[in-house]
Order: structure tokens, then C-alpha cells, then sequence
């Protein structure tokens, strides 16, 4: 049998639903997905064009990055450390400086980090959603990107819930494409009435789309939803806004019940440890909505609320905070965190069929590891080592539908020496309004 792509010699951790773990073992790909992968014993039977000897390396899923910002690139590090951020400086901060060209080269930047991580495919929530769309194509990065719906004037609409119109044209362009899903992203439920949601939910329904939107994510949102609803979740329920295809970022205040209902209606959950962390808010249930047959995946968040891009800290970060949360050392074991930050978060985002795991028929998005960094080793539980061990400067290649997409020498998609010049001269177009909106203070 013949193939475009065949990597052997690895010890390969598929994240199957078995939980197969190949020592040495081999990975076949033709065209864009994976044609087989097993132990090296049977790789005879393979002959292809290209063939890598992966020797001292871990082949696994690439990364999913559930929820992120990625234009937010070109504000990181700024406003940091003060109170109500988001509407003191973040909302004129937009208001004043996004625009097409910002957002196309602040994510063709970002983007750089999340592949040379060894992410290949992400969720984003943003303006001029079609210039993400455009710097994911050229560097090749899978991806659920949705059109920010928000009831006041955005960057990319002057009028409220112009979103709306723009990510249905949004979708209409990019519908079919091998790499974008196109969808809508509410931005909350503080900031889009319950008719609009119900709208968002029609037209996502009726194309088969996912939905992305932050939901109970800021203590004065749960605090006005408790009081009219007994919480964030039971009020959007009650407004017809919770059903399959949702895909909750944060998810932070929750209860018992909200956990049950979330199970029952399909909801799905993009869990950001990192920058919840940063912002100093609850712990999210995420273990307890796993338990109860939620999907959840991981988000870095965007670089602006989480700063670092790669999920190496963020996989380590989830289950510690879940055992403090619970007390229990035992809350969420190793493999259940990679699960999450791979095949959970191709789930979350409704591409379970397409990625996360390492299966004939899937999408062969794929990352190198190069396991004899001395941050690595010695190992003896791989799920263990990517955990807690793994570092973004480990990751040797990213493969996204079987193309290499970055290594060791740059992105492959465009020139990153071009990308780095980009975002600094964007960085001096935002200083002097950063300063102004703080006083002088970055």
C-alpha cells in the first residue's frame, strides 16, 4: 500500500477511544487524513513518498485551542492588573484602534505561537472575522471561527447587532472551505438581548453551525441572572438561548443544577483556566461538567486575557486546579487532561469526526515532539510527561490535513520574520491610545 506522508519510529499516543499507545510505532497519511497508524511491526505493509524517522519523538494529536481572541495579539500586556479592565479599557481600546488590517496581522502573529506550540486547530471569537480567516489559510491552521454579535457599535459595524449581517455574509463566503468553519459568536448574554440569541440560534441551526459566546463568565453577570433567574444558565434556558451546537468559554458560575441542565441540553464548554486564573475569579467545574457528559475542551483565551498562546500551560493548569477545587489528587488523571486539549476540544467545537485523536479517517493535524529535551526525560507515563513536563519549545513539527505547516525553520504558509515586523509596527500605532486610556500607565 502506497502514501503520501509516513512517520515511523515514534512512540505514537493516539488519544483513541481505547487509548492505544504505539512504542514504536508508525503514522501513514494520503492526501489530507490519516490512512493508518499502529505499531511498527506492521508498517512494512506501507510504502510512501515521504518518509520521517521519528526516532526520539512523540507523534500525537496537534492542540485544540477551544476559545481565543487572536487579533487581541496586538494589545498583550497591556491595561494589566486593574479593575473592570474589559469596559475601562478594553471596549474603547477597540473602539479606537481595530480595523481590518490590524486584525489580519495581529493574527497572522499569533498564529506563529499557537503552530511553533504545536496547535492545529483553534476556536476564535473576534472582529473581521474574514481576516482571521485569511491569516489561518495562509499558515494553514484548522479552525471555528465566529463573528462577534454585540449590542453597541463594533469595530467592523457601526450600528448594534450589525454582527449579525456581517457573519451570515461571513459564512455565506467562506462556507465549504477545507480549513474555516465560519459560525456567530454572541459575544453574552449581558451584551445580546434574548432576541437576538434566539435569532443566532435559528440561523446557526438552520446551516448546521456551531455557536461560540462566553457564558457565565463575570461575577455581575451572575449576579443580574441569578436575580431574575436563579442563574446565567437558567435564564437561557428559560429564553429558549441553550441548546446543542453552544459552545459555553468560561463557565465559571455554575451550580449543581446549571451542570445537570447543561448535560441535558447539549451545551458544550470551552474551559480557560489560565486567564480565569489571571482575573482572579472561581475555579470553573469543569471535571464535574466532564463527569457529567459535557464535552470540555481548553483555551489559552486571548492573548490579551491569557497572554501565553500555547496550550503546554494550560493542559498542566487544568487538572491542578481541579484537584484543589476538589481536594483530591485524583480529580482528573494525566490522559484525561490531554484528552481535553485534544480530542475534547475537537468535540467542543462539534469536530470530533474531523481531529483530536490520531484515527484512520481523520484529519491527519499532528505534532512532533521532540521527547529527548531534558525538560522531558526521563519518561514513564507519556501522558504524564505531556501534562506536566512539556514545554512549547519541545515541539519539533506541527502537521495540519498532513502538510507541514511549521518547524524548527519558520512557518511554512508565510515569511514570520515578516509577522514579528508586522505586530511591532501595529504595537506603535496602539501606545499612545494605551497611554491615554491609562493615565500613562501600560
Amino acid at each position: 500500500m502506497t502514501c503520501d506522508l509516513l512517520i515511523e519510529n515514534a512512540a505514537v499516543l493516539t488519544v483513541d477511544a481505547a487509548w492505544n499507545l504505539y512504542e514504536p510505532g508508525f503514522l501513514a497519511v494520503k492526501g489530507d487524513s490519516i490512512a493508518a497508524v499502529g505499531p511498527m511491526a506492521v508498517r512494512r505493509a506501507w510504502e510512501a513518498r515521504t518518509v520521517v524517522d521519528a526516532a526520539g519523538k512523540l507523534l500525537m494529536p496537534g492542540f485544540v485551542n477551544a476559545h481565543t481572541h487572536v487579533a487581541m495579539a496586538a494589545f498583550r500586556g497591556a491595561c494589566e492588573d486593574v479593575d473592570d479592565r474589559l469596559r475601562k479599557y478594553i471596549f474603547p481600546l477597540e473602539a479606537r484602534l481595530v480595523d481590518r488590517d490590524l486584525v489580519y496581522r495581529a493574527s497572522r502573529f499569533c498564529l506563529v505561537e499557537m503552530a511553533a506550540s504545536g496547535t492545529t486547530c483553534f476556536g476564535d471569537m473576534y472582529y473581521f472575522e474574514d481576516e482571521v480567516a485569511r491569516a489561518a489559510r495562509e499558515a494553514g491552521l484548522r479552525c471555528v471561527l465566529g463573528e462577534t454579535v454585540v449590542d453597541f457599535p463594533a469595530p467592523d459595524c457601526p450600528e448594534p447587532y450589525g454582527g449579525l449581517g456581517y457573519g451570515l455574509d461571513f459564512i455565506s463566503d467562506w462556507a465549504g472551505d477545507a480549513l474555516v468553519k465560519p459560525c456567530l459568536a454572541p459575544h453574552a448574554p449581558y451584551t445580546v438581548d434574548a432576541e437576538h440569541l434566539r435569532r443566532v440560534r435559528r440561523e446557526s441551526e438552520a446551516r448546521g453551525l456551531p455557536v461560540l459566546m462566553h457564558i457565565a463568565e463575570t461575577a455581575p453577570e451572575n449576579e443580574r441572572f441569578t436575580a431574575s433567574h436563579g442563574s446565567v444558565l437558567r435564564y437561557l434556558d428559560a429564553e429558549g438561548a441553550l441548546y446543542p451546537g453552544l459552545v459555553g468559554a468560561h463557565m465559571i458560575y455554575l451550580d449543581p443544577s446549571d451542570i445537570a441542565l447543561a448535560a441535558a441540553r447539549g451545551l458544550s464548554v470551552a474551559h480557560c483556566p489560565g486567564s480565569n486564573a489571571k482575573s482572579g475569579r472561581p475555579i470553573c467545574p469543569a471535571a464535574d461538567l466532564a463527569d457529567a457528559g459535557v464535552p470540555v475542551g481548553l483555551g489559552t483565551d486571548g492573548p490579551l486575557s491569557g497572554n501565553g498562546m500555547d496550550l503546554q500551560g494550560i493542559v498542566g493548569l487544568f487538572p491542578k486546579l481541579q484537584k484543589m477545587r476538589r481536594n483530591d489528587r485524583g480529580a482528573v488523571p494525566a490522559r484525561q487532561a490531554v484528552r481535553a486539549a485534544t480530542r475534547g476540544g475537537a468535540e467542543a467545537l462539534g469536530l470530533g469526526k474531523v481531529t483530536g485523536s490520531l484515527e484512520p479517517g481523520k484529519k491527519a493535524d499532528l505534532v512532533l515532539v521532540d521527547a529527548d529535551s531534558f525538560g522531558l526525560q526521563p519518561v514513564y507515563d507519556w501522558y504524564a510527561a505531556v501534562v506536566y513536563s512539556m514545554r512549547p519549545s519541545d515541539v519539533a513539527a506541527t502537521y495540519v490535513g498532513g502538510r507541514l505547516v511549521w518547524d524548527r525553520t519558520g512557518m511554512k504558509g508565510f515569511d514570520q520574520a515578516e509577522a514579528m515586523a508586522d505586530v511591532r509596527g501595529v504595537a506603535d500605532r496602539c501606545r499612545g491610545v494605551i497611554a491615554e486610556l491609562t493615565g500613562g500607565a501600560s
